[in-house]
C-alpha cells in the first residue's frame, strides 16, 4: 500500500513553478510557460513524486519518479486534469509527450496523431477531433487532376499585410489550385475570425485559391506552443515541436488537400519562424511534398515587408509607412471600430504576436 497526497492547483505560484521547473529538469523535460493547472503527486514526506499540468486543452509537462512508475500515476494525473477541463465544459483533449511514453496515454483513451522521433508525440482525446476535422479538409478540397500541382501555405497573418498578398500571389502563380491555411488558435493580437476576413478579402482576386481553417492542426497551443512563447531559450524546444508540427501538416493537410508543395516565405527576422522553415526542409521532401521558398517582399527603402514591422508600426502610429506595407482591405479594417480596439490593445501588449 501506497500514501501519496494529490494537489490540483490552479495557476502555480511562483515557488510552486520552480519546484515543477526542477522536478520536470530530472526527465529531461522543460517547463513551458505557467499552466492553467497542475496537480502534484506528493509522498507522506511531502516530496513531489508526480506531476502533470493542462494549458488550454493540452495536457502536457508530464513525470513520474521512477521509483512510483508502479503505481498507476499517470493514470491519476491524466484523470484529474481531464476532469479539471470537463468542468470547465472542455471535450475535446491533446498531450503532448515523449513516443516512449505515447502507449501509456493511448491506455487512457488517447489517440496518437503524430510524432517525431525520439522527442516528442502527440495524441488526442474527445470531440471534435481529428476525423471531424478530415470531413472539414474533404468539403474544402478542389480536385485539379493526377498531374496537377496543388499548393499550400500555412499563415498566421496578424495581420494581412502586402507580404502575405504577394507570396500568396506568387504561389498562385505556379499552382493549379491553392490552399492558403489560416492560424486558427487566437492567441494573436488579431483575432482569428478578423485575420481570416481579411484574407479571404484580400485574395478574392485570385480564382484559385480557396482560404481555409487550420483547425488546432496547424501551429497551434498542441502542435506548436513556443510560437507564442515569448522567451529566447525556448529554441530547442521550438525545433523540436516544429517537427511535430510539420510531420502532421503531411500526414493531414497534404493528403486531405491534396497537397504536393508547399511555399513558404523566407525568414530574416524571427528565429522561431526560421526554425520551422528548417523543420519543412528537413521533412517534407522524404513525404513526397516539395518545399517552394520565396522571397519576401521588400519595400524600396529595403525593408521586408512583415506583420512584426507592421504592429511595430502601429505601436509608433507611423501611418505614414504603415500604408506602403498593408493593402486596401487591411488599411480599411485597421480604422474600423473593430481595428482601433485591436490597435489600443496592441500598444499595451509586450508578446510578440
Amino acid at each position: 500500500m501506497f500514501d501519496v497526497s494529490i494537489r490540483v492547483v490552479e495557476r502555480p505560484s511562483q515557488e510552486e513553478k520552480k519546484l515543477l521547473e526542477g522536478f520536470l529538469e530530472r526527465f529531461g523535460l522543460a517547463f513551458e510557460g505557467c499552466p492553467d493547472v497542475a496537480v502534484f503527486l506528493e509522498d507522506e514526506g511531502g516530496r513531489l513524486v508526480g506531476t502533470g499540468s493542462l494549458r488550454g486543452n493540452v495536457i502536457k509537462m508530464m513525470a513520474v519518479d521512477p521509483g512510483w512508475q508502479e503505481y498507476g500515476l499517470s493514470g491519476t494525473i491524466v484523470s484529474r486534469l481531464v476532469e479539471w477541463g470537463r468542468a470547465r465544459g472542455m471535450t475535446h483533449f491533446f498531450v503532448f509527450t515523449k513516443p516512449d511514453t505515447a502507449d501509456t496515454f493511448a491506455r487512457f483513451g488517447f489517440r496518437e496523431i503524430a510524432r517525431y522521433e525520439p522527442h516528442a508525440a502527440l495524441l488526442e482525446m474527445g470531440s471534435p477531433g481529428i476525423d471531424q476535422f478530415k470531413a472539414y479538409l474533404s468539403s474544402c478540397r478542389r480536385e485539379v487532376g493526377t498531374a496537377g500541382r496543388t499548393g499550400g501555405i500555412v499563415v498566421n497573418c496578424n495581420p494581412f499585410t502586402l507580404g502575405h498578398q504577394f507570396l500568396i500571389e506568387k504561389a498562385a502563380s505556379l499552382s493549379d489550385h491553392l490552399y492558403v491555411i489560416v492560424v486558427e488558435a487566437d492567441l494573436s493580437s488579431f483575432p482569428f475570425r478578423d485575420r481570416f476576413e481579411l484574407v479571404r478579402c484580400g485574395t478574392s482576386h485570385l480564382g484559385n485559391v480557396t482560404v481555409v481553417k487550420s483547425g488546432e492542426y496547424a501551429v497551434s497551443p498542441a502542435t506548436f506552443p513556443s510560437y507564442f512563447l515569448k522567451d529566447a531559450s525556448m529554441m530547442d524546444i521550438a525545433s523540436i515541436q516544429a517537427r511535430l508540427d510539420v510531420t502532421l501538416f503531411a500526414n493531414l493537410f497534404a493528403p486531405g488537400l491534396g497537397i504536393n508543395v508547399r511555399f513558404v516565405g523566407t525568414e530574416p527576422y524571427c528565429p522561431v519562424t526560421n526554425a520551422y522553415n528548417e523543420a519543412m526542409k528537413e521533412i517534407l521532401p522524404p513525404r513526397g511534398i516539395e518545399l517552394r521558398e520565396i522571397r519576401r517582399l521588400e519595400t524600396d527603402e529595403g525593408l521586408v515587408v512583415s506583420a512584426s514591422t507592421v504592429r511595430s508600426l502601429l505601436k509608433s502610429e507611423d501611418w505614414e509607412a504603415l500604408r506602403k506595407m498593408v493593402p486596401d482591405c487591411t488599411w480599411d479594417y485597421l480604422h474600423s471600430e473593430k481595428g482601433k480596439k485591436v490597435i489600443e490593445h496592441l500598444r499595451g501588449s509586450r508578446g510578440r504576436h
